[in-house]
């Protein structure tokens, strides 16, 4: 799933403000580079987080539940066509970074 031309970008301030580390820190970047724009966020499931970070799904699933407790991300659910659609969003970052 992942191309040759992706790529994400983990910002000094993920590392300095949020301590994130490892594989948290991977998926925190990817979901915020897909949370960039308004009523925007991350969609594109678990396989494609598993690929980045070379971990399992479960390992996702805990990293996922650990930045949402951590209030840095948010889950939203629709159903869309009788389909259920999970999206990840970042928190907006100045709230974010108010509660570190």
């Amino acid at each position: 799933m992942i191309k040759d031309e992706n790529f994400t970008t983990i910002q000094g301030w993920m590392r300095t403000k949020l301590k994130l580390k490892n594989n948290e820190l991977l998926v925190y970047a990817i979901i915020y580079g897909f949370s960039q724009k308004d009523n925007q966020g991350y969609n594109a499931g678990l396989s494609y987080l598993v690929d980045w970070t070379g971990s399992s799904k479960q390992g996702i699933l805990n990293n996922l539940k650990s930045l949402i407790n951590k209030g840095f991300i948010k889950k939203e659910e629709s159903i869309i066509n009788n389909n259920k659609c999970i999206q990840y969003k970042t928190i907006d970052i100045k709230d974010t970074l108010n509660k570190v």
